[in-house]
């Protein structure tokens, strides 16, 4: 990965699975910032209002079942919004979702980069770090 600071938003009810992100990235990345979201209205609200492409993540982590507004509902949400916001950001969704049905949606919807299976190790991470370089 080249050396420069990078910005990944993570959007996940779970607060473990942020600790245990945050850990494994700062190991395996050195220069990742992760700003942790419990809500995907939260996440949404930040990108609407960025002072600059600066404060833009170079990658969003979601997760697909949350509490008020899914996964789902957030990518309709994004897709609302995104021409709004001066670069392409990918987004990779991680879930322990194994069902077939939730990755064959994953491979209709073209703001998706990737669909990653929890628990996290370091050959997924190897997948996140193909979208920060």
């Amino acid at each position: 990965m080249e050396d420069t600071h990078k910005l990944v938003y993570v959007v996940d009810d779970d607060e473990i699975f942020h600790f245990i992100i945050k850990k494994m990235m700062g190991q395996q990345f050195g220069q990742v910032s992760v700003t942790s979201f419990l809500s995907a209205e939260d996440a949404l609200e930040t990108l609407i209002a960025p002072v600059g492409e600066d404060s833009l993540p170079s990658l969003i982590i979601l997760d697909m079942n949350m509490q008020r507004m899914s996964g789902w509902d957030f990518l309709d949400a994004y897709r609302d919004i995104k021409t709004n916001i001066p670069k392409q950001i990918p987004i990779v969704m991680c879930s322990s979702s194994i069902d077939m049905r939730d990755m064959q949606k994953v491979q209709t919807i073209p703001e998706l980069t990737a669909y990653i299976t929890k628990p996290l190790d370091k050959t997924k991470l190897k997948v996140l770090e193909d979208y920060l370089c």
